[in-house]
């Protein structure tokens, strides 16, 4: 009691000791109200803000998403990408998902469409087909394709380069809403041009295609027997002679002698086919295929009629012929007949 009574208030205090303990009580209160102030904020702190669900605002537009994250103390980050799906502006993605339960004053992330990364068509005159085939091949390689060519490709005869895009629909300018296909008018070059033939007597038929293939020059090959003095495997006659002016889109004839010495897991033959008289040239492109392995054998613009390819591919190949990258006809490689 008596160690009490030096900190409490009591009838033997003089007023001196009085005021002076009142002081301290005064000091130490405030002290404390103090400690319980900032221990009440931070259980507050600590507890946060109240829970919220995250709203479902995919496919919906940015102005209409913000106001609903906004009523719901939400706060958007926002980013925005190319798509061919979704119109531009609207939600494609959200992050937290809907039906989240967060705290109010949380960022939700939003992805929103740009729109196609194409809107509207190009004009596309004067330029070459195969520089647009692969422009659009370019631009829709991480995207939906909204603009394709349309196939067959019309062509015509024209002063203009062979190849050039001469007249295009629909018009350039015309808004892209959904897939749209590009019909086009395209050069076939002058009509009535002749081609000089070259000299292929005495060269390798593989080495033949290639190069007839790179002028689109028609051709069809038979197989002769081998005389003193000709290589095997090598063109030994042609049609017209070399040094003629061939028609734009006449055939070359040519014959050649059977290759020998080929490995033992290849086979040596010739695929023949007829294709219909085609108005146009089109794409056709032969393949051998066997497993996952294709292989290009030739490719060219044709315009149709008889077809007789050489060819040594690997023994158990199919061969697949393509029309506008249309498979047209599969067979299985075989060798030819002996002569």
């Amino acid at each position: 009691m008596v160690y009490l009574d030096r900190f409490l208030l009591n009838s033997k205090d003089s007023p001196e000791k009085r005021n002076l303990k009142i002081t301290a009580y005064l000091f130490i209160s405030m002290v404390l109200l103090m400690l319980l102030i900032v221990m009440v904020i931070f259980l507050i702190s600590v507890k946060g803000a109240e829970k919220t669900l995250v709203p479902d605002v995919q496919r919906k537009d940015i102005v209409s998403a913000l106001i609903e994250l906004q009523d719901k103390e939400l706060f958007p980050k926002i980013q925005v990408r190319y798509s061919s799906d979704y119109e531009k502006g609207i939600v494609i993605e959200q992050k937290p998902v809907a039906g989240s339960a967060v705290k109010a004053g949380r960022r939700i992330d939003l992805v929103v469409s740009k729109g196609p990364i194409i809107d509207r068509v190009g004009n596309y005159i004067g330029r070459q087909l195969d520089e647009l085939k692969i422009h659009l091949q370019t631009l829709f390689a991480s995207y939906r394709t909204v603009l394709k060519i349309k196939e067959p490709v019309m062509y015509k005869f024209d002063s203009s380069a062979q190849g050039t895009i001469l007249a295009q629909k629909p018009e350039a300018g015309t808004g892209i809403s959904s897939v749209t296909e590009l019909e086009l008018v395209v050069s076939r070059g002058p009509r009535g041009e002749f081609i000089e033939v070259n000299d292929f007597v005495g060269r390798n038929f593989i080495e033949v295609i290639s190069e007839l293939s790179s002028m689109n020059i028609p051709f069809v090959f038979s197989i002769k027997k081998r005389a003193e003095g000709e290589e095997a495997g090598n063109v030994v006659s042609q049609s017209p002679d070399p040094g003629s002016e061939l028609p734009y889109g006449s055939v070359l004839q040519l014959g050649m002698t059977r290759p020998e010495r080929l490995p033992s897991d290849k086979i040596f033959g010739v695929f023949s086919y007829v294709l219909p008289d085609y108005p146009i040239m089109i794409d056709i492109r032969l393949e051998s295929v066997l497993s996952d392995e294709r292989i290009e054998l030739f490719s060219m613009k044709h315009p149709g009629g008889p077809l007789s390819i050489p060819y040594v591919v690997n023994e158990n190949s199919d061969l697949v012929l393509y029309i506008f990258d249309r498979e047209e006809i599969r067979r299985q490689a075989s060798r030819a007949n002996s002569n």
